[in-house]
Parts: C-alpha cells; structure tokens; sequence
C-alpha cells in the first residue's frame, strides 16, 4: 500500500509537495513586501514538480496545490494575487515540454518568452474588460503622475539653489517625454528578464535536486544564435532613422537583444571565473561591484556583444540547437 502511495503521490490532495505550491502561490499576496518576488518565480517549481514525479503526477500535484491555493485565496481575499502568480505556470509547462523535446536551454527560453508573454497579455485583456480601463494607457498615465508629482513634492518641500530646480525640471520632463516611447521595450525586457530567471533557478534547483538529471547545460557554456547580432545592429539603425511607431519598435527592440546579450556577457565572465578557479568569497565581492556599479552592467553587455565575434569560450563546443 505504502509504494502504491508514493508511486503515485499526486492523487493526495494533501500531498507535501502540493501544499508547498500552494503556500508559493499564497504568500505573495499575504505578505507582498516580503513574498511578493514569489509570484515570479513560479515557473520553477512547476517544472521541477513535473519532471521530478513525471507529466502524470506531477500534474495531480499541481493540480492539488492550486486548488489549496484557490480555497486559501478566497479565504484569505486574495484572489488576484493567485491569478497573476499562476500566469507563470504555462512558462513552467512550456520549460518541461523543451526539456523532454531535447532542446538548448536558448529555445527552451525563447519559447517560453512567448508563452509567457501570451500569457501576461491574456491577463491584463482580461484585467482590462473587467475593470473598464486600458492597462497600458492607465500605466502610462499612472507613470507620468508619478513623475509630475514627484516634482511638485521637491519643489515644496525642499530649498534646492534656483539652478538645481531647473535642471530637476528638465529632467522630469526629459523622462515624462521618452517614457511612452520606451515602455514597450521596458514590458519585453520585463518578460525576458523573468523567463530568465526562471529558467536560471530551474536549472539549479534540479541539478540540485536530481544531479543525473541535470537540463540543458551549465550557465557559462550558454550562447546566443549568432544571427541575432542582425537584429541588434538593424534595431541600432531604425533608432537612429524612424520616427512614431518604426521607433518604438526598433527600441522595444534594441533594449531586448542589449539584454540578452547582457546574459550573454554574465555566461562569459562567468566562464573566465571557472576557467581561472576565482574563489567564492572573491567572486561573491565581484558581482557585488558589478551590481553596485553601473558600468559593470555595461561592460558585461559589451562582453557579449564582444563574443559573437572573438568566441571568449572557444574550447567549448558547438550547440546543437536539437541538444542540450
């Protein structure tokens, strides 16, 4: 009786694991300022949940956890926390559909990225008809509020010299000009960097968890496609020639393949500090400098813009897009 139960260990709806993810789901939206980086996360723990116990139990499990999840949340009167928190659960699924395909870990997240995206987009239609508004328009506006009345409070509230107030001025209304133009690119990169995320934690948490089992390969041997360097250059070149809806585009654009090659950039450093056996304690300082720094960001993205062209990790193979 006792196999036949942890064979199959979904059909519990009090199973362990299922209460877990419903503690995940529920978290957020009981304490936001202390769990509300969970709601981002929960694409990991629905891959590692159906590749640990399988497509068929690890369903049930899920299935189990958002249902405690949905009770709570009724109880606990956060139910739109739960629904935002649970359109990541398709990036969970499309990451266990890619890994059991074979394919990179680079496909895995452009795949997600637009499972994701479809997702956040569904969502905030759907947030929109309820509550009668344009999410976009309402968070355009609700950002150049921000700023206007983030002047106002400076102007009253403190004696800045007649020359700072100026240049303030002109700053506030330097960022309420380009926000509109460059909030399309902000949400991709949104979603790119949450895929990211996801995709990075999965593969820890399993390698971790199941080390035969490890997906795709280790962070520093990831590579983007080379061609993806056409999309940056043109986007560069759109910038600087279009206007209206050409230039949001090619920003949307330009701000997305910077990012990615920002992870790039972090795979190649990364790769120098295995390669030269840099102690732990001396690399926890590093990325503290990178983080504190903002050049260090810039020169990271430099690098793997660098390394489409001067190939910094050369020994490693060749990825098959149809490998891990």
């Amino acid at each position: 009786m006792a196999a036949a139960q942890s064979a199959q260990p979904g059909k519990h709806l009090l199973n362990v694991q299922a209460v877990l993810l419903a503690a995940a789901l529920l978290l957020p939206g009981i304490a936001p300022s202390l769990f509300g980086w969970l709601s981002v996360l929960l694409a990991t723990p629905i891959f590692c949940l159906l590749t640990i116990n399988g497509q068929k139990n690890g369903a049930l499990i899920i299935r189990n956890g958002v249902l405690l999840g949905v009770a709570g949340a009724i109880v606990l009167k956060i139910v739109p926390s739960l629904i935002f928190a649970l359109t990541l659960a398709p990036l969970g699924y499309s990451f266990s559909k890619s890994f059991a395909g074979g394919d990179n870990a680079i496909r895995t997240g452009a795949r997600g990225a637009v499972v994701l995206a479809a997702c956040w987009l569904i969502f905030w239609v759907i947030y929109g008809t309820v509550q009668e508004i344009n999410p976009y328009h309402h968070l355009l506006e609700m950002l150049d509020s921000g700023f206007a009345q983030t002047y106002e409070y400076y102007m009253k509230s403190s004696d800045l010299p007649a020359e700072n107030i100026i240049q303030l001025e002109q700053a506030v209304n330097e960022l309420r000009r380009i926000i509109p133009m460059i909030l399309p690119g902000i949400l991709c990169c949104t979603v790119l960097i949450t895929v990211w995320i996801n995709l990075t934690f999965s593969a820890t948490v399993l390698a971790r968890i199941q080390p035969e089992n490890t997906p795709w390969k280790k962070y520093s041997q990831w590579r983007l496609p080379d061609k993806l360097i056409w999309v940056f250059i043109g986007a560069g070149i759109f910038l600087l020639a279009g206007q209206g809806g050409l230039s949001q585009a090619a920003v949307a654009a330009f701000l997305s393949t910077a990012l990615l090659y920002f992870f790039q950039g972090l795979a190649v450093f990364i790769h120098m500090l295995d390669k030269w056996n840099v102690p732990i304690y001396l690399r926890i300082l590093i990325y503290g400098i990178l983080i504190i720094q903002s050049y260090g960001l810039v020169l990271l993205t430099l690098a793997g813009l660098a390394d489409v062209w001067f190939n910094f990790r050369r020994s490693l193979p060749i990825d098959n897009p149809n490998t891990k």
